[in-house]
């Protein structure tokens, strides 16, 4: 009996110890449950160790807050998380009866920056990874319909009809700087553009047209959808605009890329002209506009320059005709050019960092003038060696930079429409160390900052090439540049120009590596629009001693080499040769 009654009081001691233990484990774990609700934060700061974030993901209430956001993406919440870094200053306007609109950002994002704003995340699909820069902005596109015509990817955006007005968007913009092309990222376009079409139908518009958007990354935002000009703050990583809403209403119109023309090539039925049935700016517009070009270190292009400005004139335009020009050129020429119907406008050159002195690059930067003439809205440049058929006035309805292609994804800068600003210049200026031109020149710069352009027609800026070498590809070419009325609106001499040529023919056959830029009959035609101005400016087009050498030394190197042609054959009767 005694023995029973010892194990009886052996298993209630075991009995009680268990409980104990059990009362103790759990009064721990209330403990550290208090201690999780209470101090959350120093389980997620970002500076403390993977492990120990890893063993826990968010307290109960956070976890909770997360579902529902989940649930209900549009749902504002006001939770406020505990700050772990100092925002930019101009970031305190956003308390908390201000609307922010979150576009690729979670609102702890924001939080983490002290903003208390009421916050919306704007939900739109990530574009396809699949989804390359060249799909956007292919080589070639069907302008002329000939089958089923261009088609862009889709890029889905928000669907604006969900959200109510809001007082600024933010924007998480990916940067992925300095890898190659990092600023021709697909994905990085769709933030830029989501942004833009909810701010612009969604935002809280100020009594000066403009919405507020401020973007948090490493690069500066892309200068082709928000302008330098309205840049407002900026400090560190943050970036804050007050945008003019038509000026995003107006890029938002266009396609979202060169696979398809801005401007559409012609109405159903009508196979010449342009379709401006959707231009919502009347073409005379009030605002001041002009055209120009830029001559400068020697007087080679003088000739091309005078042409241009009589085929500009001709073609009808009321706009101011504007030449800017160093001091290299002489008053005799500077007259010629005024007489021509250019206003000068003298300018220090720019020289090209990368260029070696003396090279036909050296000084082309200094193109970078033109968006200095602030007294004008809009600027349609054209080179020297381009000549106009037809009236280019309705480029004047697009935004920059509106161009024709060239090849690969970029445009070709013969013609383009650009927007004065002295901002966009000191841009220009900023780079020119660090940006690398695919050909060394302005050209190949300016696609590495305007790299979101918009499509103009090859009819625009009708390049003078025969790159395919075929029978049929030189017929039809030769087609549009002949024809009357002119279907062409520009030509754009590539090669040797046909004032550094005989009268006779394209001297670009008698040089092997230029044969693809020969044309006679686009010599024929640039000729006869010399032949129609004033003899007075045709003297500034003869061709000096050391020309007529060159001519003569390329028409003997052609007969060596054999070109079956047979060009340099032809008996020159050009009488600037005896001149």
């Amino acid at each position: 009996m005694i023995g029973v009654t010892r194990e009886m009081l052996k298993a209630t001691s075991s009995r009680s110890l268990v409980i104990k233990i059990n009362i103790a484990f759990l009064a721990l774990l209330l403990v550290s449950y208090l201690v999780l609700l209470l101090r959350p934060s120093s389980l997620f700061d970002r500076n403390n160790n993977a492990t120990t974030a890893s063993l826990v993901q968010c307290t109960l209430r956070d976890c909770h807050l997360r579902k529902v956001a989940r649930i209900f993406p549009n749902k504002v919440t006001s939770e406020k998380l505990i700050v772990k870094e100092k925002g930019p200053s101009f970031l305190d306007f956003i308390q908390n009866h201000v609307k922010v609109g979150l576009v690729n950002m979670e609102e702890d994002d924001l939080r983490q920056w002290g903003v208390k704003g009421q916050v919306t995340t704007i939900q739109f699909e990530p574009v396809s990874s699949n989804l390359e820069w060249k799909n956007l902005f292919p080589e070639w596109i069907d302008e002329e319909e000939d089958s089923e015509g261009s088609n862009c990817p889709e890029i889905p955006m928000p669907d604006v009809t969900l959200y109510d007005e809001i007082d600024v968007v933010v924007a998480r913009l990916p940067c992925k700087k300095p890898e190659e092309r990092w600023n021709r990222d697909v994905f990085r376009l769709q933030v830029h553009m989501a942004s833009a079409k909810i701010a612009t139908r969604k935002g809280k518009m100020s009594q000066n047209g403009t919405v507020k958007v401020i973007f948090f990354s490493k690069c500066e935002p892309m200068m082709d959808i928000f302008r330098c000009d309205d840049l407002v703050e900026q400090e560190g990583e943050w970036w804050m605009y007050e945008a003019k809403v038509d000026r995003l209403e107006e890029k938002l119109r266009l396609p979202m890329g060169s696979c398809n023309l801005a401007l559409p090539l012609w109405d159903e039925g009508v196979n010449n002209e342009f379709n401006t049935s959707k231009l919502t700016a009347p073409l005379a517009a009030t605002r001041r506009e002009a055209y120009a070009t830029v001559l400068h270190s020697s007087v080679t292009y003088l000739c091309g320059a005078i042409i241009l400005a009589q085929s500009i004139r001709r073609s009808g335009t009321t706009r101011d005709l504007l030449l800017l020009h160093d001091k290299s050129i002489p008053q005799d020429k500077l007259d010629a050019l005024a007489a021509a119907g250019w206003t000068l406008r003298l300018i220090k050159r720019i020289r090209n960092p990368k260029a070696e002195p003396g090279t036909y690059n050296e000084h082309n930067y200094s193109k970078f003038r033109l968006w200095q003439l602030n007294e004008y809205d809009k600027i349609i440049f054209v080179d020297s060696d381009v000549v106009v058929l037809r009236s280019l006035d309705i480029l004047f309805s697009f935004p920059q930079m509106s161009a024709a292609g060239n090849d690969g994804s970029i445009f070709n800068s013969g013609v383009m429409v650009i927007e004065p600003s002295n901002c966009t210049f000191k841009t220009l200026m900023r780079h020119r160390k660090d940006v690398v031109s695919y050909n060394g020149g302005d050209q190949g710069f300016l696609n590495e900052l305007f790299v979101w352009w918009h499509r103009m027609p090859r009819r625009v800026n009708y390049l003078k090439n025969f790159w395919a070498n075929t029978t049929g590809e030189r017929m039809m070419k030769e087609h549009l540049i002949t024809v009357e009325p002119p279907k062409l609106y520009s030509i754009h001499y590539l090669g040797l120009k046909p004032w550094l040529c005989y009268r006779d023919y394209d001297c670009n056959w008698d040089i092997d590596d230029q044969r693809v830029y020969a044309s006679d009959v686009a010599n024929q035609r640039w000729w006869k629009l010399h032949d129609e101005m004033d003899e007075s400016l045709q003297f500034h087009c003869r061709l000096s001693e050391r020309r007529k050498i060159e001519l003569l030394w390329d028409r003997k190197m052609a007969g060596k080499a054999g070109f079956p042609d047979e060009h340099w054959r032809m008996n020159v009767t050009d009488p600037r040769k005896d001149l």
